[in-house]
Parts: structure tokens; sequence; C-alpha cells
């Protein structure tokens, strides 16, 4: 009985360091939120379900308050994004707001390309905050049941094929998207 008490906090504990992960990578930390969930999907001791929707939920709260940030203290946090070496990743994000509005947030919500340069962006430029909200939990939200239903499933396969086609699954998206826009 003590062992199965002991193994319960241990799981609290892990989805507790996924929730705070998830929250403080849509905001400065460069760890992306995979590399925890996929190994807690491997071992099969979660629901994937449950673990996609901690991560989904607080990827999201974390991007709010990077939209916040963005929106009332650029100005403090700009040499933040200069110390991370962001800066030309926050550029090209302010562009591509421009140039593709909404759209954006949603490909960098779902694809490796750094969601919290782009949240701030969104913030700073004043994309409508429930528009942000709602296309954040649509990318955030396929991109880790994707990751975490694949992960449990097929375990460590799947992160070999990933790791060698991924680039061009988000190749292949970013290119649909620049042709349907067109």
């Amino acid at each position: 009985m003590l062992q199965n008490f002991i193994q319960k906090i241990r799981l609290l504990k892990s989805k507790r360091v996924l929730a705070f992960l998830s929250f403080i990578e849509s905001i400065f930390f460069p760890i992306p939120t995979d590399v925890l969930l996929i190994p807690m999907a491997i071992s099969q001791s979660y629901k994937w379900f449950n673990l996609a929707l901690i991560a989904t939920i607080m990827s999201v709260l974390g991007g709010v308050v990077g939209y916040l940030l963005g929106s009332f203290l650029f100005n403090d946090i700009y040499p933040l994004i200069v110390e991370y070496e962001y800066v030309e990743e926050f550029n090209d994000s302010k562009s591509l707001f421009i140039e593709y509005g909404i759209i954006i947030l949603f490909i960098s919500s779902f694809t490796p390309l750094p969601y919290k340069i782009f949240v701030i962006a969104a913030g700073f430029l004043g994309i409508n905050i429930i528009l942000f909200i709602i296309i954040s939990f649509i990318g955030r939200g396929l991109r880790f049941s994707l990751v975490a239903y694949l992960s449990e499933k097929y375990g460590s396969y799947i992160i070999t094929y990933l790791n060698q086609y991924f680039l061009y699954i988000a190749a292949a998206m970013i290119f649909i998207f620049v042709i349907l826009k067109l």
C-alpha cells in the first residue's frame, strides 16, 4: 500500500513538472514541452489525452502571459529576446504576422517554430486576444495530442520517424499554406 501511495505521489509530481514546463516554455524557456511529454506518454503511466490536455492548457496560459508581456512590457523584455538570441526570429515573426495574419500563429503553435516569439509578437502587434487564445488552443492542442498519442501508441519507433521527417512535414504544411494564401 505504501509503495502504491509513493507511486501516486511521483505521478502527481510528474504532471506538475509537465504543467510547469508547458507554461514557461510558452514564455521564455528554450526546451520544448515535447522533451517531457514524449517519455511520459511512452511510459504509459498516464493516459495520453490527460497529458496532452495538461500540456495544452498550461501552454496556452503561458502564451497568454507572453502575449501580455508583449502587449504591456515589450520594452522591458526586449533585452531577454536579445540575450536568448531571438532578435532575428522576432523580427521575422513580426513580418510574418503582417504578411499572413493570424494563420502564422497557428503554424507556430503546431510546428517547431519558436511559439514564444510569435506569442510576444502577437501581444506587441495587438492581435485580438480571444482569437489568439482560440488559435493557440487549437494549434497547441493538436500538436500535443498528436505527440502524446503517437508516443503512447508507437513508442520509440515514432521518435525515430519524427526526428527523420518532422522538418519535411512542417515544411510541407507551410508550403501548402503559402500556396493557399496565393
